[in-house]
């Protein structure tokens, strides 16, 4: 029987606590980048929050937006195959930021860490410290091509909001090695997305001159592997003597062709067909297979308990496996690789007249396409 190996990356500070950005390391993006400014419309749970256009950078691109080699200068990916850059800070107070999305919203009172990956762009001729990041309850959508203010969120009705500088004496001047920021914040609740920028007006941008030219005046900032995760209980005092080391963990998850899986995190609310993150990210990861395995093809079957009447049950599945199967879709993948069908009550796994979640389930099984 053959057998796909789908990989999994998933990246933290700590084994046992959960990363819950969607997608940290940009590296699940709809194509391969071969122009500059495709970062908000390429890369899945990422966007852009205003005018700005910043950029992803790729492996498989052999233009100005490759690895190693771009239109800024020279950089590998700290982890992956990707990663992200934008411009923080130029002579007219042009600013790009990246806005991500979380898997659950934060709980409030609750401590988190946030971290990522920067590194200073070969071209540029400032560095500056003045990295920020926005917690957000609504992905943002401002029409500004500047700096993103408390008076602009104001303006536009932005209620749930905090702005946080990362509390740094440095100016982040390393053009070849990653630098790591790290903070904690404190969750008010209602957070759900993020932004990651240079919230300053040019004037109150802590800034130096690094290059001997003053060819380009501005300041572009590469930043790869993003985490936002629970604060690790350990003693304030002495939290910023702590060394940490990035891990990375692989998993294999072995699929056999013309066999019947389960989603794991394909679950629904009761009379919802509405996917969750934690459900998106699940078809994201299925997704990436089958765009790099063209010969191949999925089908999804959906299936509910007996509680109900059977038409209603039947309607039921055939819309929460439509859901998945047109997230598919817009993921990029053809209608004619994308096949569905909801069985309603009539396979159940166990004994069907209760509310065991078993039957209520999305299942998929992968085949060659012929």
């Amino acid at each position: 029987m053959q057998c796909i190996n789908i990989f999994f990356l998933f990246f933290s500070i700590a084994v046992s606590s959960q990363n819950l950005v969607l997608n940290p390391n940009f590296e699940k993006a709809k194509r391969c980048t071969a122009s500059v400014g495709d970062f908000g419309s390429n890369v899945l749970f990422w966007s852009s929050p205003t005018y700005g256009t910043p950029d992803l950078f790729n492996s498989c691109s052999k233009t100005e937006t490759g690895i190693p080699f771009n239109y800024n200068g020279f950089q590998n990916a700290f982890s992956g195959n990707k990663y992200a850059g934008f411009y923080l800070y130029t002579h007219d107070n042009y600013r790009e930021y990246i806005q991500g999305e979380l898997i659950d919203t934060l709980e409030a009172g609750e401590k988190y860490t946030i971290s990522f990956y920067v590194s200073l762009a070969e071209n540029s001729d400032f560095a500056i410290k003045d990295i920020g990041f926005l917690m957000s309850a609504e992905q943002l959508k401002i029409p500004v091509f500047t700096e993103i203010s408390k008076k602009v969120l104001n303006k536009i009705g932005v209620a749930d909001y905090s702005i946080y500088n990362f509390d740094s004496s440095e100016l982040y001047d390393n053009k070849k090695e990653w630098v790591k920021l790290k903070t904690d914040f404190l969750a008010t609740g209602y957070e759900k997305f993020f932004t990651i920028g240079n919230f300053k007006k040019n004037r109150k941008t802590s800034k130096k001159l690094v290059s001997a030219n003053k060819k380009f005046n501005m300041s572009y900032y590469y930043i790869d592997l993003v985490n936002i995760k629970k604060a690790e209980l350990r003693d304030e005092n002495t939290i910023k003597n702590v060394s940490v080391t990035d891990t990375i963990i692989e998993k294999t998850k072995n699929i056999d062709l013309n066999k019947d899986y389960i989603f794991e995190n394909v679950v629904f609310e009761f009379d919802s067909f509405e996917l969750s993150n934690r459900a998106k990210s699940e078809i994201v990861e299925i997704y990436q297979y089958l765009s790099e395995n063209e010969g191949t093809k999925i089908i999804i079957s959906g299936h509910t308990d007996a509680i109900g009447s059977t038409d209603f049950n039947q309607d039921l599945s055939e819309k929460r496996v439509y859901s998945v199967a047109n997230f598919f879709r817009t993921l990029g993948l053809s209608k004619e690789r994308v096949h569905f069908v909801g069985y309603g009550d009539s396979r159940p796994i166990i004994k069907n007249d209760t509310l065991d979640g078993r039957n209520r389930r999305v299942e998929f099984k992968i085949e060659l396409n012929n």
